[in-house]
């Protein structure tokens, strides 16, 4: 049997905080540590200091106490001693110390943060550091030395080793944040006496980007010196490993014999990525391969991937061992989420009716719809999707290759969606003459129509529409599956245009899903009280109506967009989208214009004569794939690319996805 890998650490005396260089280690490894005077008690972290603790003749005397055990890899566990000498310093360490412990690789903190930003291919660099200016520069020069853009630095001039060592992780995580100004590809944490093992994923989560700890970097790159591919759940971006190749193939094919051939999982690519890991607007897939997520899990997750706050509700929730209930008992987590959106919705609109995604919600208004008027017509609109049961492909206006069904219930009259303030004119009277029928049970509308393309509709037709079935006694349904949860600019977007606050614009049912439960299965039907509870109890269930781990996550996505101010942040994220297609894309072939609002956009792909290209469309999201970008599929011809980024998207990460978009337009000619 192989004995296990063995690797040495060399760490400068006060052993203070072994615990976190354990934490990272993966199975399967030996750790054998020795010791050398470095930074002594009472010395403090200056330059001179950590000169001192650079000389190679303690170390050298440590390493060789090593050699009757035969280690595999050696790692010299002081950060700044490993750097403070400059370029090549680091070099040296590591070459005496594989000599004397007669190992056949050493590395250094120093060393391994480069092979580890280099692993995640970054190159601008964000810096938190507990040293002084001194030593920081030092760091910062050596990582300059290397090729990395050091954009920004955030350092603390602890005082010694022991007041690093004594500093809770959530410091150098808020320190990182504070570091982190948008333009920084990966933060790197100076110092291998700080404590950061647990707090990467909720950091990453939160910057939109990995971080590298030196204490991490070491132990994940003596491991694969060591041939140990170093994974652990819960560590962050660098301890995601991915599958080997012939792993990932077999799950390919495994893929294509058994999933149903009407899904969408083969639309763009034979072989799609398959995702080990998420953070941020970050995907990874099993290959390591790192993708900008774009499509956002088809709007759901607003917030990006493995957001704290979320993850922090749904695990408290999940230790609670209240995971389902069914739909006769409730969570008190189900009745904060009520109550909150009571909070923030119109007083008419304080009754909720659970259900388990944006489809079955437009069911379920449906059925509200015809309890409570006793019709059964609906009126429509064309471009508008409203999902894929009977019912709601009943109200959606492209089928595509559902159309074969034919006649679908409930009898649906699509008109058209107005996009120019001529169209009103044309809308208002159309729509009166089938509301004066008497037969309409409700007007079904998305405020902006984003699988037709992130149509945004004419100034006023919201108030067209309310007006015209206040007049008839028809309700109003308001489909705000894609919309909702701030993607627009405002929290619905039914408020957004300025029309809800200058004419009470409220619909009588809402219909609220995919962001609605933070990448969960969930949604809810928001409604007057007459309807809501006007209906026989049991009348619509069903046994995941959001159920209390969606509603807990559902809660969270609430609570952190209204107390930190996403919704805004959507209308900024769409400016700079749009001004960086513009200055990128507007100028090559086959862009067709930009449609959009808020955090939604659209890029139109058309041909020579302007018309819709749905074949260089898909070539040009074939390529951005390929090339780390997701995009979302949508328009009324297939023809227009989505952007759909979490709202905790950051610039540089915008831009950095309309570079690999205008890169698409150029190669898919």
């Amino acid at each position: 049997m192989k004995r296990p890998q063995r690797i040495a650490f060399i760490w400068p005396n006060d052993g203070l905080n072994d615990d976190e260089f354990w934490a990272y280690l993966p199975p399967g490894v030996s750790w054998l540590t020795t010791r050398y005077p470095g930074t002594l008690e009472g010395h403090g972290l200056d330059r001179e200091t950590f000169l001192a603790s650079a000389e190679l003749g303690p170390m050298i005397a440590a390493a060789r106490l090593m050699r009757p055990v035969r280690p595999d890899v050696v790692a010299l566990g002081d950060h700044a001693g490993s750097f403070i000498k400059g370029p090549g310093g680091d070099e040296a360490q590591a070459a005496a110390l594989a000599e004397a412990a007669g190992a056949p690789h050493a590395t250094t903190p120093a060393t391994a943060m480069v092979a580890a930003l280099r692993h995640i291919n970054a190159r601008r660099i964000a810096v938190t550091s507990p040293y002084d200016r001194e030593v920081t520069d030092a760091g910062v020069a050596f990582l300059e030395a290397h090729g990395f853009d050091v954009v920004a630095i955030e350092r603390q001039s602890l005082s010694d080793e022991h007041e690093i060592a004594s500093q809770d992780a959530r410091v150098w995580g808020d320190l990182a944040r504070k570091a982190d100004r948008g333009e920084a590809e990966a933060i790197a944490l100076f110092g291998c006496g700080i404590r950061t093992a647990g707090m990467l994923p909720g950091l990453e989560s939160a910057a939109g980007k990995p971080a590298v700890p030196a204490t991490a970097a070491l132990v994940w790159h003596a491991c694969r010196l060591a041939g140990i591919e170093p994974c652990k759940p819960g560590l962050g971006r660098l301890f995601t490993v991915p599958a080997a190749a012939g792993k990932t193939h077999r799950l390919h094919q495994s893929l294509g014999r058994h999933l149903s051939s009407g899904t969408k999982s083969f639309a763009l690519s034979r072989t799609p990525p398959l995702f080990a890991a998420g953070s941020g607007t970050w995907l990874t897939d099993t290959e390591g391969r790192h993708y900008l997520d774009f499509a956002c899990g088809s709007g759901t997750t607003v917030l990006g991937h493995s957001h704290p706050a979320v993850m922090r509700s749904i695990r408290e929730q999940l230790d609670s061992g209240v995971t389902h209930l069914g739909p006769h008992f409730h969570a008190p987590v189900q009745i904060r989420l009520m109550e909150r959106l009571a909070s923030v919705l119109p007083p008419e609109l304080g009754v909720f009716h659970p259900v388990t995604n944006g489809t079955e919600a437009v069911e379920a208004a449906l059925k509200a719809a015809i309890h409570a008027t006793g019709r059964r017509r609906f009126i429509s609109f064309e471009g508008a999707y409203h999902g894929r049961t009977l019912g709601s492909l009943a109200l959606s206006h492209a089928r595509g290759s559902n159309a074969v069904l034919g006649t679908l219930v409930p009898d649906t009259t699509h008109l058209p969606y107005p996009l120019t303030p001529e169209d009103i004119g044309q809308l208002t009277v159309r729509l009166g003459e089938e509301l004066a029928r008497g037969d309409v049970a409700a007007v079904i509308a998305e405020p902006v129509q984003a699988t037709a393309g992130m149509r945004v509709p004419a100034p006023g037709w919201l108030r067209s529409v309310r007006q015209a079935t206040e007049a008839a006694g028809t309700l109003l349904i308001m489909d705000e599956v894609f919309t909702g949860y701030g993607r627009t600019g405002r929290l619905f977007g039914f408020e957004s245009s300025g029309e809800a606050s200058s004419t009470g614009i409220v619909p009588d049912l809402l219909v609220l899903g995919k962001a609605a439960s933070g990448g969960i299965p969930g949604a809810i039907l928001a409604g007057r009280r007459d309807i809501l509870q006007g209906w026989r109890p049991g009348v619509q269930s069903s046994t995941f109506q959001m159920h209390p781990l969606s509603a807990a996550a559902s809660l969270a996505v609430l609570e952190e967009l209204l107390a930190h101010g996403y919704p805004a942040r959507a209308l900024a994220a769409g400016e700079r989208m749009r001004a960086a297609i513009e200055a990128e894309a507007a100028h090559l072939p086959g862009f067709g214009g930009i449609s959009g609002t808020g955090a939604m956009i659209g890029v139109a792909v058309t041909d020579a004569a302007g018309d819709p290209d749905q074949a260089l469309t898909w070539a040009i999201r074939a390529s951005a794939l390929a090339n780390g970008l997701i995009t979302w599929e949508c328009g009324t011809h297939g023809h227009v690319i989505g952007l759909v980024p979490p709202l905790t998207v950051s610039d540089s990460e915008i831009d950095r996805a309309v570079d690999i978009l205008a890169l698409a337009f150029r190669r898919a000619r």
